[in-house]
């Protein structure tokens, strides 16, 4: 009894041993316990699809602008500009095919580009964007036909802010049925004697107004929405920063000439941030002191997200140019291009870092 009791115990102990070092074991006298069927792997959890983008039109003027030909002229000067901006809205809405979301249009459509021309002092043409609202200000008739129609317009303003004393901007600004949707300053791009750029006092600025707001890019029904002024077309960093704070649309108040190559810049920008541009050039100056006008080269476009010029109207014809725009195309151009397009922002930070 007690030999066979050693005998058991002697085995378990070899079982085990042999157990734990990994070898192979005799068979039991108990039939081992078939292995499972492998059971099929759950799959995944399908992702939600994404929701579609805004669809809808836009409408880009080339339209004309009255110069205040004196200080003292800029007061009646500036309502008549105003009164054909209405104008022109009212006819965009009442014409042919749907009504546009969104109406892009020049610089400076109420005191016009050449107010150094005249002798206006900046600081009679500057406004104040942010203390008073929209409504109650010069700009009051454009944003009741915003609420009239559910539409946004871009324009730019000589703007001063009372943070900043004896500063004044060029600034591309958003009117909406809410008001100011946004305001962006020129940052660099050449402008006007008195200008301030956000180049030169970008700390100041981010400190009055948070980070992020040079070159603002803000959510609205019809997308997310940046703008910019003239130049700013020329400088690839200014379009690449919105983009890469998510723009869908950059509506670009401008002014054209025939020096630069607007058209190429213009589509460059759509292809290589896969984004919607929205441009609106003028026309036209016209001063009430002189017979003939002078006309301003460029064209007023629309581009795409793959680069293409979906609407255009320049040389000398008037009026706005209407197109679709389907932010789920930025999207697609997105997938299609993206791998040779999109920054590898990691990348170029450190190179830029390094400079």
């Amino acid at each position: 009894m007690h030999e066979r009791q050693t005998r058991r115990d002697l085995m378990a102990t070899t079982l085990a041993l042999a157990a734990a070092a990994g070898l192979p074991q005799a068979a039991s006298a108990q039939a081992p316990t078939p292995p499972r069927a492998p059971q099929p792997a759950s799959p995944p959890p399908s992702p939600e699809p994404a929701a579609p983008r805004p669809k809808y039109h836009a409408a880009v003027m080339r339209v004309p602008i009255e110069i205040p030909i004196s200080a003292g002229a800029l007061e009646a000067t500036r309502p008549r500009n105003a009164t054909a901006m209405i104008a022109a809205i009212d006819a965009v809405m009442k014409g042919p095919g749907p009504r546009p979301k969104v109406i892009v249009f020049p610089v400076l459509q109420y005191t016009s580009a050449r107010r150094a021309v005249s002798g206006v002092p900046m600081s009679a043409v500057a406004v104040d964007l942010i203390s008073e609202p929209l409504q109650k200000s010069i700009f009051a008739p454009v944003v009741e036909a915003c609420r009239r129609y559910d539409c946004y317009v871009a324009t730019s303003t000589q703007e001063k802010i009372p943070q900043l004393p004896g500063t004044f901007f060029h600034t591309g600004f958003v009117m909406g049925p809410e008001g100011l949707v946004l305001r962006s300053p020129k940052s660099q791009a050449l402008s006007a004697p008195e200008v301030t750029y956000l180049r030169d006092i970008a700390r100041d600025y981010e400190r009055i107004f948070g980070a992020g707001s040079i070159l603002p890019v803000k959510d609205t029904p019809i997308g997310r929405i940046g703008c910019f002024v003239e130049g700013e077309a020329e400088v690839l960093e200014v379009s690449r920063l919105m983009a890469s704070k998510g723009a869908e649309v950059i509506l670009h108040t401008s002014l054209e000439d025939g020096e630069i190559p607007w058209q190429a810049l213009k589509q460059a920008i759509g292809f290589q941030c896969h984004l919607h541009l929205l441009t609106g050039t003028t026309s036209r100056f016209v001063r009430s002191d002189k017979p003939e006008p002078e006309w301003a080269d460029g064209a007023s476009t629309i581009v795409g997200p793959d680069g293409k010029v979906l609407a255009s109207i320049g040389e000398r014809r008037e009026g706005a140019a209407t197109a679709e725009v389907d932010l789920n195309a930025n999207v697609a151009a997105k997938k299609k291009y993206g791998r040779n397009t999109v920054p590898a922002w990691g990348l170029y930070s450190e190179m830029y870092k390094a400079r």
